[in-house]
């Protein structure tokens, strides 16, 4: 399925000032980015970058001149999903685990799993199989997380939307990983550019690696499973974040929107979890 997704950033920098920003979609084996673009509202001295162990793609933006800026991204992106019955899908354990996955275990800045292996045991822990533990974990955070705006942030961790019990898609999902790493399943943190989510927005999600295969798992429910187009991935919002300010500048809002693209014949079919359990399957972006 091809969509076309465009975001704007808008700031003011009152001086010389950096931004570092992550809006570009990821240019994987299953998705396939044509047609992409970004322009700023005035001349600045741009850099591309590949960041972290995931190679995520960043935009490094210098401004010398005070004033308003905007970014502005677009772009043609297919992603290609795949699922699995979930009959077949199962769990290694830690010590078979590929070198590169491993540290998807470790506690990070806004996962502390190792402060929530208490309550991820106490919850989860008396559950056979670990994705039965993972798909319990996905409808604990939709019953008893609260999604509101503003109730968050940038700061805030795992242990703070547990305590708090609200949070928006980014605590979702850094709950989500540390209850799953507490569980010794690997878990990464991943941003998405999501259709039909409403209102539109970036959008954070998460992934557990199962059987050597890295599915979608998303607490939020609030945007179908197969119409997310990755943009970065990491350990958590810290190696993923949409724009990092330096210096002398502040946000001032932003623009969203995912839509079918126009020459895209393939009727769109919505994939929740609830329809995958129906016909007992898993889903993942390949």
């Amino acid at each position: 399925m091809r969509f076309f997704v465009t975001s704007s950033l808008y700031y003011y920098a009152s001086g010389p000032s950096s931004l570092l920003c992550s809006i570009r979609c990821a240019k994987t084996p299953g998705q396939k980015v044509t047609k992409e673009s970004i322009t700023t509202s005035r001349e600045l001295i741009r850099s591309d970058l590949l960041i972290g162990n995931e190679r995520n793609q960043f935009t490094r933006f210098e401004i010398e001149e005070s004033g308003d800026l905007a970014l502005h991204y677009l772009a043609t992106a297919r992603a290609t999903f795949a699922t699995i019955p979930l009959e077949t899908a199962d769990c290694e354990k830690p010590q078979d685990l590929e070198a590169k996955v491993i540290p998807y275990l470790f506690p990070s800045r806004y996962a502390p799993s190792d402060r929530l292996r208490s309550a991820a045991q106490d919850l989860f822990g008396g559950i056979k199989g670990k994705l039965s533990q993972v798909l319990a974990i996905e409808e604990w955070l939709f019953q008893h997380i609260y999604y509101a705006f503003g109730t968050s942030i940038e700061q805030s961790c795992a242990r703070d939307t547990l305590e708090l019990r609200t949070g928006v898609c980014r605590d979702f999902a850094h709950l989500g990983i540390s209850f799953c790493r507490a569980l010794s399943i690997p878990a990464r943190y991943v941003t998405v550019y999501a259709y039909q989510l409403f209102p539109q927005d970036f959008h954070a999600v998460f992934e557990v690696y199962v059987k050597g295969i890295w599915y979608l798992v998303d607490g939020t429910r609030k945007a179908p499973l197969n119409g997310m187009i990755r943009i970065s991935t990491g350990r958590d919002a810290s190696d993923s974040a949409v724009a990092s300010l330096f210096g002398a500048i502040r946000g001032q809002g932003l623009f969203v929107e995912t839509v079918i693209a126009e020459a895209e014949t393939e009727e769109f079919v919505p994939l929740y979890r609830g329809c995958l359990l129906d016909r007992g399957e898993m889903l993942y972006l390949e």
